[in-house]
């Protein structure tokens, strides 16, 4: 478990912490769990090793206001050919997720990791993946085509767009199609969302969301 704090620069207008930030505060957890086994980012830079996320998912159980004291979680829950990582991470009583990890080698290709990375992070008992609510289908209007260029400067130290980024593409997204209905965007509260990862985005390319 992880003390974990929201930032001021996280929140909405409504001082409630965006889906985005709420991702950066668990893969600041999954960081503090690396580190507390010995795996630092600068044991992973040394080794020329790393870990990219191929999916997130995760169901809100509220929201989550500026200057809340919260708990996380970040925990290694199924490891695989020693490539695949999925871990169970989260926010009590805010947000349940899981996300799915790749190895990545000196070469930025998948490959399997050290043994002393594979060793260090013993598999806990196994838990079921965060599985998103059932809604009720129906037509809803198209969300309208949202493309965008990534920033230079929104590179993270692996080169690329970080992953909780994507979510807050997706917010963005969804915000604009509400100020088109004539919904107010800044109502938007986070409920569930899935994010599975094809290739990296970068400075070079554009973005469709």
């Amino acid at each position: 478990m992880y003390p974990l704090r929201i930032p001021r620069h996280a929140c909405s207008p409504r001082d409630r912490a965006r889906a985005g930030d709420l991702w950066r505060l668990l893969q600041e957890a999954a960081i503090l769990h690396s580190c507390e086994v010995g795996w630092p980012p600068t044991r992973y830079r040394e080794v020329g090793s790393g870990f990219v996320v191929r999916e997130i998912t995760g169901v809100h159980l509220r929201e989550a206001a500026y200057g809340e004291d919260l708990v996380g979680w970040s925990r290694v829950v199924d490891s695989r050919r020693d490539l695949l990582m999925r871990r169970s991470t989260g926010i009590e009583g805010v947000l349940l997720g899981s996300a799915e990890w790749v190895h990545l080698g000196a070469d930025g290709a998948p490959g399997r990791a050290p043994r002393a990375l594979v060793d260090a992070f013993p598999v806990s008992p196994p838990e079921p993946p965060v599985e998103l609510p059932e809604w009720e289908e129906h037509a809803p209007d198209p969300i309208l085509p949202f493309e965008l260029i990534p920033w230079w400067t929104e590179m993270d130290p692996m080169g690329h767009v970080n992953h909780p980024r994507y979510v807050d593409w997706a917010d963005e997204a969804l915000s604009a199609w509400l100020a088109s209905r004539g919904d107010d965007p800044l109502g938007l509260i986070p409920r569930a969302e899935r994010v599975r990862f094809r290739a990296a985005a970068k400075e070079i390319g554009r973005a469709h969301v």
